[in-house]
């Protein structure tokens, strides 16, 4: 997944209309998302859908979590988002099925091109596969793609993909060994 380059003319990297999207989402997600009832999740899973989020079954997201662009968030069955998270996704971003992200844990899609004297932005993708747990305060980075069923470690830093059933950990992220799974 390459990031998306934008234009140097462009002076604003959205649609008009995506900003008042966001302000309308920005303002709901200050009030009415926090005051959701934690014991019924099907109220911010409702909110998102509203917003354009596509979400494949039931999730459980705190309500200190907060996404920017719900509107280009994919996020599957038996999820679940701790406390505090955020989801900063310029670009789009895909959470796996049955996959737990733990508290103060910063998922960020977004970055700017050092090489060019004017940093331009560049909106870029996160893929988190399915049955991968993220834990307390990792930072996942722009074009990560996490494999299914990885462990990334608490405080790790993940500026590289994640292979399938691993666990990574430290900074930078390194795999430090393979996952076993007892069934």
């Amino acid at each position: 997944m390459n990031a998306q380059r934008l234009d140097k003319t462009e002076r604003y990297p959205y649609p008009p209309n995506e900003y008042i999207r966001r302000l309308i989402w920005g303002a709901v997600q200050k009030t009415v998302w926090r005051l959701c009832w934690h014991k019924m999740p099907i109220l911010r899973s409702a909110l998102l859908r509203i917003f354009g989020a596509k979400i494949n079954g039931s999730i459980l997201l705190k309500g200190t979590t907060s996404i920017f662009r719900p509107h280009d968030c994919v996020i599957g069955r038996h999820v679940a988002v701790s406390d505090n998270t955020r989801i900063y996704n310029l670009g789009h971003i895909e959470i796996g099925d049955n996959t737990v992200i733990s508290q103060d844990v910063y998922l960020c899609g977004g970055t700017h091109d050092y090489t060019q004297s004017d940093l331009p932005l560049q909106r870029c993708s996160i893929r988190i596969g399915k049955g991968v747990w993220i834990c307390a305060g990792a930072f996942i980075g722009p074009n990560v793609n996490i494999g299914d069923g990885a462990v990334v470690g608490a405080r790790a830093v993940v500026m590289t993909d994640v292979e399938p059933m691993s666990v990574v950990a430290g900074n930078p992220a390194k795999k430090i060994k393979d996952r076993a799974v007892n069934a």
